[in-house]
């Protein structure tokens, strides 16, 4: 009796199969009957956009919360200058802006509200450093205020058509009632900038003695784009 095994596959190839009679057995190999080509494979692409939107951040720091003026004798001015730092991501920079709290001056007597210390004529600014604003170099016996050339970095944030040549050429403008713009920044900047600016005070011998304070404001603003 006749014994067969099946054939053999292999990756789709008959390779060879083995017959059997009695005893004996022979050993043939069968011509592969198919093969598998590779299947042909296609690709595709396409482009996507990617967008994001990264907020202005803008931080103004004061280099002090109280600019102490001092004491003043009549007839010889006394002044004291501070600074603020600007850190702003915005691409067109920033503008710096003051302006007085009180309506009617800038001090008052601490112990009477209703006695002033005279303002300088209030601030008016112009086209940023094209044409000029209204500031002087006589101030006269009153409050004062102007930016600084020294200590303001980059130098490009001070203004000599607003407030001087230079620090020894200085011009002198009042606290102003609305925000008016004392120097600005038309760039972007990955570092932070810093404005000085300083106070003049001078009164006539009529002045109310006593100590007088006020509150004035700076403002940081981003550009618009």
């Amino acid at each position: 009796m006749s014994k067969y095994t099946p054939f053999i596959v292999i990756a789709g190839l008959i390779v060879f199969g083995l017959i059997f009679s009695g005893a004996d057995f022979n050993i043939f190999k069968l011509n592969p009957m198919f093969e598998l080509s590779p299947q042909e494979v296609s690709a595709a692409a396409s482009s996507q956009t990617v967008s994001l939107s990264v907020t202005t951040t803008l931080q103004l720091t004061l280099a002090t919360t109280t600019l102490a003026l001092g004491i003043l004798s009549p007839g010889t001015p006394v002044t004291a200058t501070t600074s603020a730092l600007v850190t702003t991501n915005n691409g067109t920079g920033w503008s710096f802006t003051t302006k007085r709290d009180d309506a009617s001056s800038t001090l008052d007597l601490t112990s009477s509200s209703t006695i002033d210390f005279l303002d300088y004529t209030a601030w008016t600014q112009g086209t940023y450093c094209s044409a000029g604003g209204n500031a002087t170099s006589t101030p006269g016996a009153t409050l004062s205020f102007r930016t600084y050339l020294t200590g303001t970095t980059p130098t490009g944030l001070y203004c000599i058509t607003y407030w001087g040549t230079n620090d020894a050429s200085p011009l002198w403008g009042g606290f102003p009632t609305a925000s008016q713009e004392i120097a600005k920044n038309i760039a972007y900047s990955s570092t932070s900038q810093t404005v000085v600016y300083g106070l003049r005070a001078d009164a006539p011998g009529t002045q109310p003695g006593g100590s007088y304070d006020g509150t004035i404001t700076m403002t940081a603003l981003a550009n618009a784009p």
